[in-house]
Order: structure tokens, then C-alpha cells, then sequence
């Protein structure tokens, strides 16, 4: 355990050491990436304490009590072992939590990827695209920001596995209000949508010194999205985004001034800070 501990110290200390990512631009799901670490680290620590916790136990109860030629009360080996089980309980439910954390980091990870890779191939249209842009002093960050010849758009992902009942079915109904997935709903995305887009907005408007409107936009990878509204902010599949783009208004709604001011706000935002010497 000293060891294991010794290591992630020295690893973080190494990743903010790091002079090859400096001054990059940050890559899709840069910030889960980060917490997929910590939760790997912390799944190691958890399972290292649980493997070991009751052959430890029993070492140390045969160590002060193995010599002894009288026997202990009963009552107090069987205090011992319950703490001992109940620790040994609560571990594995430590574990089972940030396994079932690590999963999901992962899911999300692999959605904003995919999200990400759609983005990027928008670049021939004139967008400029911006990946998990921080937002340090609220604690969040915005998974993408396209900023283009139609506007400026906030585009959220959210990761959620497939059913393999009903032969696979992938299909999310959404009537502007309500994501209906099969076996359950959600509106938390969608309200998760609007506020990263309402703090884009404030954002850009407050640095460039000029209200930017700013366009929340979800979007479900492997999922197909069926529409029986026509209320409600967008909510696209990952392989409709190039579509959803090039359907725009021709004429565009922002001057290549304005567009280049906004990206380049964007861009020292998202800039990995320099090393700490």
C-alpha cells in the first residue's frame, strides 16, 4: 500500500510536470480522462485493502493471541471478526462503487469521443471546434463548442449503453421535454445542455464585449433519435451531426471578425497550462 501510494503520488506529480502536453489543445473527454485515472487508482488501493484485510485480521489475532495457553472469551473473537467482516464488507462496496464509476467515466469518455471525431470533420464548412473547454471555477466543463458560420453552438454528450433485450433496440423517443429510453426517462441531459450553453453565452458575451447567442445541442452516440416534437433544443445521433450542419442557413450569421475573436477566446481557454517549476 506504501508503495501504491508512493506511485500515484509520484505519477500526478509527474503528469503536472509534463512538457509535451503543454500549451496543446485539449482533446475530447480531456477532463474524464483525468477522473478514469484517479478512479483506477482508487479501485487498485480498495482492492489491495480487501484482498489482504482478513488474512491480516487473522495474523494478528494468531500473533497476540496464539501463544497464550488460556483461551480467550468467545465473545471477544466474535467482536473481532464481525469488525473484521464488516470492514472487509464496506471495502467491497467501496470497490464495487468506483468499478461501477470507472464504468461509467468510460461510457462517457467513448461518447465524447465519438461526438468529437463528428466535430471535427466539420472543419471544410468553416467551424472551429473546441473540446472539453474547463470551466475551473464552477467545477465543470463544456464537452464541445463549435463556433462557425451559423452561430455558436454548446454541444453536450451523454453515454448510455444499449439494451441487448428487444433485439438490440437503440432507439430514444424525445418530444422536446422528455428523453424516453426503453425502461426508463431522462431530463437531466437536456436541462445539463441548456446550462453549459446559457454559461458559454455569458462567457463569450462578457469577453468580446457584444451579446453572442449561443445554441445548446445534445447529442446521444449510438443512439438514433426520434423526434415526435418539434419543441425543444436539438438532440442528434453522432452520425447525424455532419448533416445537421450543412442543412444551416446559407448566409451566415456572424462576421469572420467576430468568429475569429470568439475562437480565439476559445483557444487560450483550452490551452493545457505550462508545467509548474
Amino acid at each position: 500500500m506504501a508503495v501504491l501510494a508512493a506511485w500515484r503520488y509520484r505519477s500526478t506529480r509527474a503528469a503536472r510536470r509534463a512538457a509535451l502536453t503543454q500549451e496543446l489543445l485539449r482533446a475530447p473527454g480531456e477532463s474524464l480522462r483525468l477522473r478514469m485515472a484517479d478512479a483506477n487508482w482508487d479501485a487498485a488501493e480498495y482492492a489491495a485493502l480487501a484482498v489482504f484485510l482478513l488474512p491480516l485480521a487473522a495474523a494478528l489475532f494468531a500473533l497476540h493471541w496464539g501463544g497464550e495457553v488460556r483461551a480467550q472469551p468467545r465473545e471477544t473473537t466474535l467482536a473481532l471478526a464481525a469488525c473484521a467482516a464488516a470492514l472487509q464488507g464496506w471495502l467491497s462496496w467501496r470497490l464495487w462503487a468506483v468499478l461501477r464509476r470507472a464504468r461509467s467515466l468510460a461510457l462517457s469518455y467513448e461518447a465524447g469521443r465519438a461526438a468529437g471525431q463528428e466535430l471535427d470533420r466539420l472543419a471544410p464548412l468553416g467551424y472551429r471546434v473546441f473540446h472539453d473547454v474547463p470551466v475551473e471555477e464552477r467545477g465543470f466543463s463544456v464537452d464541445h463548442v463549435v463556433v462557425g458560420p451559423a452561430g455558436v453552438f454548446a454541444v453536450e454528450t451523454e453515454g448510455r449503453a444499449t439494451p441487448r433485450a428487444n433485439g438490440g433496440e437503440s432507439e430514444v423517443s424525445y418530444d422536446g421535454e422528455t428523453l424516453r429510453f426503453p425502461g426508463w426517462r431522462e431530463t437531466k441531459p437536456l436541462k445539463q445542455a441548456v446550462a453549459r450553453a446559457d454559461w458559454v453565452r455569458a462567457w463569450l458575451s462578457t469577453a468580446v464585449g457584444e451579446m453572442v447567442p449561443v445554441q445548446p445541442l445534445l447529442v446521444l452516440p449510438g443512439w438514433q433519435v426520434k423526434r415526435t416534437a418539434v419543441s425543444g433544443i436539438p438532440v442528434l445521433a453522432a452520425r447525424r451531426i455532419g448533416h445537421f450542419f450543412q442543412k444551416m442557413e446559407r448566409e451566415p450569421k456572424m462576421s469572420e471578425a467576430l468568429i475569429h475573436e470568439l475562437a480565439q477566446q476559445l483557444d487560450r481557454r483550452c490551452r493545457n497550462p505550462a508545467p509548474a517549476h
